[in-house]
């Protein structure tokens, strides 16, 4: 599992060229920048530096895992400062509702700093997807909602009387079998939703699947649906 203290130790490697240097940015030693980056490496199963001469330098895989850094740690860093802003008093109850996805990658390390600066504090999690989580909120039966949305989409509800923090921004993307016809080498390139007008889905939550056949309907295909989840 990618830990942001991992990225933040990679980024600094590659702006400085060294674990010396990036020890000295982060205030850390160069073997515990070592052994980070040994255990980044270990996580995403591919070097990610490679040593050239003197200087340290990111192998293909480094570059596309630091293209991704700032806005994975630009959002939980806006995740812990929304939740950490729920309760400026010692104690208190802040009622959360998530996605399960935001429940399993952005809520655990905002909810870590929350319960750092504010040891007295109570969280409750509720698992919603919206535009039920937002419900939730509207009727003030929670405190924060993390949801989600997709820009532009018919029947897309407004969120003009909220309070809206984002915090990232996700690309859709097409998942296919190795040696697929549509498969492109490290994830490069792109296709057409019309390319794939005759291929078997596999499809998510109902909100998921309805977006899905918007856009496919949009692209003048209804997507044959075999499985859901």
């Amino acid at each position: 599992m990618i830990e942001a203290r991992h990225l933040r130790v990679l980024r600094a490697v590659a702006s400085t060229g060294s674990f010396s240097a990036a020890g000295r940015e982060l205030g850390c030693t160069q073997p515990a920048v070592s052994q980070q980056m040994k255990a980044l490496e270990s996580s995403v199963g591919t070097p990610l530096l490679v040593r050239t001469g003197r200087e340290m330098r990111l192998t293909q895989a480094g570059e596309a895992l630091v293209r991704h850094a700032a806005g994975i740690i630009a959002g939980l860093t806006a995740a812990e400062e929304e939740v950490a802003a729920i309760a400026g008093l010692r104690a208190g109850r802040v009622r959360l509702v998530s996605f399960p996805s935001g429940s399993s990658t952005l809520v655990p390390t905002a909810l870590a700093a929350l319960r750092a600066a504010h040891p007295g504090t109570r969280v409750s999690l509720e698992e919603a997807e919206p535009p039920n989580s937002v419900e939730l909120l509207r009727e003030g039966d929670c405190d924060v909602a993390l949801a989600f949305r997709y820009e532009g989409a018919a029947g897309a509800e407004e969120w003009d009387d909220l309070v809206v923090r984002p915090l990232l921004t996700d690309r859709l993307v097409a998942l296919v079998p190795e040696g697929h016809r549509l498969a492109r080498s490290e994830g490069v390139g792109s296709v057409a939703i019309g390319e794939l007008a005759r291929e078997s889905w596999i499809a998510g939550c109902p909100r998921c699947r309805g977006q899905l056949v918007e856009v496919c309907e949009g692209a003048g295909f209804t997507p044959r649906i075999d499985f859901a989840t």
